[in-house]
C-alpha cells in the first residue's frame, strides 16, 4: 500500500513539474522592460528600440529607431492577433501607430510558435508574400541582459526562400530573437525593470 502512495505522490509531483515547465512566464517581461534590437537594412545600420512595455492580453509598446533612421511610433497587438495571426509586420515609417488585429511584430503568434515548437511548418507572410515557415532545429542565442552576457533558447526555423528566424522557446512570449528577409535585425540587449 504504502508503495502504491509512493508512486502516486512521484507521479503527481512529477505531473506538476512538466506542467510548471510547459506554462512558464518570461518573469521579466513586464512593464518598462526594454528590448534593443540592431539592424542592418541595405548597409544601413541602426537600432530599433522597443520601450514602455505593457504585457496584459494585449501587449503594447512604444517603439523607435536610433540614427540615421530617427523614426518613432506605438504598437498595440490584440489578443486575436497575438493567438492566431500568420502575418507580420516587420516594415515601419515615421508616426506609425499600429493597431494590430491579425499580424504581429517582434513576436510571432501563439499559432506559428506551436506549430515550429511540434516541429512542423506554418503558412506565414513576413511582408515578403506567403510563404512556409519550416523548424530546423533548436539554437542558442546570446544578448546582453541588464548588463551581462545571457544566452536564450530559441527555436530556429527557415523558410525555402532562405527568410530566416530565430523564436524565443517560450510558449507565452514567442519573441523574435533575430530575424534574416533578405535583411537582419537581431536583439542585442534586454534591459529589465526589478
Amino acid at each position: 500500500m504504502k508503495t502504491i502512495k509512493s508512486i502516486l505522490v512521484s507521479a503527481i509531483i512529477l505531473s506538476n513539474i512538466l506542467s510548471y515547465g510547459q506554462k512558464k512566464e518570461i518573469s521579466w517581461l513586464k512593464k518598462c522592460t526594454k528590448l534593443t534590437c540592431h539592424v542592418n537594412f541595405n548597409a544601413i545600420e541602426y537600432d530599433f528600440i522597443v520601450d514602455s512595455l505593457v504585457v496584459s492580453n494585449d501587449i503594447a509598446f512604444k517603439w523607435k529607431m536610433t540614427d540615421p533612421m530617427n523614426y518613432a511610433g506605438k504598437v498595440k497587438m490584440f489578443k486575436p492577433a497575438l493567438d492566431t495571426a500568420t502575418a507580420m509586420n516587420n516594415f515601419f515609417t515615421d508616426n506609425n501607430n499600429l493597431n494590430l488585429t491579425d499580424e504581429t511584430t517582434v513576436w510571432v503568434s501563439k499559432k506559428v510558435y506551436k506549430a515550429i515548437k511540434k516541429g512542423s511548418s506554418v503558412n506565414i507572410d513576413a511582408g515578403l508574400g506567403r510563404e512556409k515557415l519550416t523548424y530546423i532545429k533548436n539554437e542558442k542565442i546570446i544578448a546582453k541582459f541588464n548588463g551581462s552576457n545571457k544566452t536564450f533558447n530559441a527555436l530556429y526555423a527557415t523558410t525555402v526562400s532562405g527568410n530566416k528566424f530565430w523564436i524565443l522557446d517560450d510558449p507565452a512570449n514567442p519573441i523574435i530573437l533575430k530575424m534574416y528577409l533578405g535583411w537582419t535585425i537581431e536583439i542585442k540587449e534586454i534591459t529589465a525593470a526589478d
